[in-house]
């Protein structure tokens, strides 16, 4: 390796860091603008392996004085920046998003941000953008890569260079296999994970070896063809590669292995290096790290603060802002901090080791005081503590990758010698409550059977989701085999995996929800949508009827309202803005028609019997309160924790519903009804804590 400056190299990082900033910013054409932090990775192993292994063969190398460079060279603007984060968010973020942002500042200062997000997202998912901190997972990879890899370079370093040649270029194969492997098997793992990393900033390594005192220079012609087929292969991947591909894995070598060509091939002399050493090439790619660092935060805190869609004229300004930022960095706190006659080693690391531990501690303080509430006023504080009812015995449902035995869900009211039955997704959890404290002076007990987004019917599952169907087929069996089972009362959210889309409400709130699809479990391939939704409302009337046939009293509700906003999140928010509301939250009553058709028209075909109560949930929340709309509050009263799910006051306004018309039904007497009223109540407002205590204290 030439130990000169090569300024097209400074050049190839503005190459990686303008997609990326791009991608984040939700440009269409930069839709492989994620290959950045690939090209980040190639580079960074051809740079630093080039200074160990030329120090190793000096004689020189020193692990403090290699650590001291990357304290140096990492640390000071990656504290700056989590600095003016946390400073941000403490005005406003709300709890819930304060309480993750403290999570993963922990994990930042650690640096295992990485192994953080791939327990906690997926990094393409429409959440993923509001997480200031996700783009550190590839700090994280490479210091993770870098703790061993001097250690390892001291062990083999030594070794003639054709045979060092060949033990990184084994690990490299043997990395990059297991990166195929798990791009179609574990795909998240290998998106975040060091193994299934390891090889692309191994590929830098093994460039970095082999250009170490290389005296042959190609003929410029080879040069330029070299360097031009690297950068096609970068823009090739920047501008069509999507999240569709499979990724890292065989697709991956695209990019990197137009890096390394760039990195052989590319001088001062050709036209690639000539165009990557243009000056404001150059300038982006020496503040490539801070713009790196400050893209992120500052689409997400935008976000933070917009509540709304952002325009691409906004993101473009955006983004020229965290340029900016990253030029006030790179010059104010970057350069200084290199700058060894003003601070010493020693100084380095002890400034390193304060700053993590405060930094660490802020987070856990943030973490375990579930996102510092109490910064708000009393009423922001009671709009917020809508949002931790979603908590609510969360615990007591099935979840992707974690099917509960039946006999190991929750009961409420285990004396009861009579069961009432949820089941559902978890739309039904909210209204396990009211339920279990209306049913309790009744003599009921009640059995959640919820599954994330699940629907009660049987002989049907998600399309990602096998388990679901497995689940619904074992509520089925138990709910006409016990004979203490009177009430089965199912709910789910059906638009979602009927439609197959998220909703949007037409006004700007637009969910990120994943979309699943229902499927019949015989025909999990099906491709015709009508024929599918066809199919799957036969199996829900089958359901339903079996269980009427069987003596079982079923209750039959209907979609509730879906609202494409977080109800307190944006409430909170205005408030907390400054944004008046001259009206209260509420969304239109023909958008929830439309969307609603295809369910309603199935539901309708379920044959009416006496064991079957259908509730219309729409019935209570639109063209009531206000005329032609869906109400999502009642003055000061939130009857939503989120987009879609009810509050406690929602789903008991919804279950005093339930249990008027069962009374019109004669499944409950007058007197019952009063008494269940009595115990729980007949609106949500003085529930809301009691609820959760009363959960808390009955579930089994």
């Amino acid at each position: 390796m030439t130990t000169h400056y090569r300024p097209e190299i400074d050049g190839l990082r503005a190459v990686a860091v303008i997609p990326v900033i791009l991608f984040h910013a939700g440009f269409e054409t930069f839709s492989g603008g994620y290959v950045g932090v690939d090209i980040f990775f190639v580079i960074s192993g051809y740079l630093i392996t080039g200074i160990i292994y030329n120090e190793i063969v000096e004689r020189k190398f020193s692990i403090a004085h290699f650590y001291e460079r990357r304290a140096r060279r990492i640390l000071p603007a990656l504290f700056f920046v989590s600095i003016v984060c946390m400073a941000v968010a403490w005005v406003w973020m709300l709890p819930e998003e304060f309480e993750s942002l403290s999570k993963s500042l922990v994990a930042v200062n650690l640096f295992i941000s990485n192994i953080h997000f791939w327990q906690d997202m997926d990094y393409f998912a429409g959440p993923a953008e509001m997480k200031p901190f996700l783009h550190t997972w590839s700090l994280a990879v490479e210091e993770q890569f870098y703790l061993f890899f001097p250690l390892f370079m001291l062990l083999v370093g030594w070794v003639r260079k054709w045979l060092l040649l060949g033990v990184l270029t084994l690990c490299f194969l043997v990395s990059l296999a297991l990166s195929d492997y798990a791009s179609t098997h574990h795909p998240s793992a290998n998106f975040y994970l060091l193994p299934t990393r390891a090889w692309e900033l191994l590929a830098g390594a093994i460039v970095a070896v082999f250009l170490h005192r290389h005296r042959a220079k190609p003929p410029l012609w080879v040069s330029n063809l070299g360097g031009g087929v690297g950068i096609v292969m970068l823009l090739y991947a920047i501008l069509i590669f999507d999240q569709s591909v499979p990724f890292p894995g065989r697709w991956a070598l695209i990019p990197v292995l137009g890096t390394t060509l760039i990195i052989l091939f590319a001088s001062e002399k050709d036209i690639t290096g000539k165009v990557l050493s243009f000056k404001p090439m150059v300038g982006i790619g020496l503040i490539s790290y801070s713009a790196y660092l400050w893209h992120q935060p500052v689409f997400a805190f935008a976000r933070e603060r917009s509540l709304g869609p952002i325009s691409h004229i906004d993101f473009i300004l955006l983004s020229i802002l965290s340029l900016l930022l990253a030029w006030f960095s790179w010059h104010y706190v970057e350069l200084p901090f290199r700058n060894r006659s003003k601070y010493t080693r020693t100084q380095i690391f002890r400034a390193a080791l304060v700053m993590s531990c405060l930094m660490i501690g802020v987070g856990f303080y943030g973490t375990y005081s579930q996102g510092i509430p109490w910064r708000f006023n009393g009423e922001l504080e009671n709009l917020v503590m809508v949002r931790s009812q979603k908590e609510i015995n969360a615990n007591c449902q099935s979840t992707p990758g974690n099917l509960l035995p039946l006999d190991e869900t929750c009961v409420y009211n285990e004396d009861g010698d009579r069961t009432v039955v949820i089941w559902g997704d978890s739309q039904a959890t909210p209204l396990v409550g009211p339920v279990a404290e209306r049913v309790d002076a009744l003599g009921m007990k009640v059995r959640q059977f919820v599954y994330t987004n699940c629907l009660p019917i049987a002989g049907y599952t998600r399309s990602d989701e096998p388990e679901c169907g497995r689940h619904n087929e074992q509520v089925l069996k138990y709910v006409l085999a016990d004979d203490s089972v009177e009430l089965v009362i199912m709910l789910g959210r059906y638009p979602l995996q009927f439609e197959g889309v998220s909703f949007n409400n037409g006004e700007g709130g637009i969910e990120h929800d994943e979309a699943v699809r229902a499927v019949p479990m015989n025909r999990l391939d099906i491709s015709d949508e009508e024929l599918r939704i066809e199919q799957v409302g036969s199996l829900l009337q089958e359901t339903v009827e079996r269980m009427a046939r069987a003596g079982k009293r079923v209750v039959l509700i209907y979609p509730v309202p879906e609202v494409g906003w977080d109800v307190p999140y944006l409430l909170v928010k205005e408030r907390l803005f400054g944004i008046e509301r001259f009206a209260p939250l509420s969304t239109s009553y023909d958008i929830f028609k439309q969307r609603t058709a295809s369910a309603y028209e199935q539901m309708a075909k379920v044959v009416e019997h006496d064991n079957l109560l259908k509730i219309e949930p729409a019935r209570i929340f639109c063209d009531t309160y206000l005329p032609s709309r869906c109400a999502t509050q009642l003055e000061e009263e939130l009857l939503y924790y989120d987009n879609n799910h009810l509050s406690v006051a929602g789903a008991s306004m919804l279950v005093a519903q339930i249990f008027e018309e069962m009374k019109s039904k004669g499944w409950v007497s007058e007197e019952e009804l009063k008494l269940s009223m009595l115990n729980g109540g007949s609106t949500g407002g003085a529930l809301q804590q009691g609820d959760s205590e009363y959960l808390q204290r009955e579930a089994r």
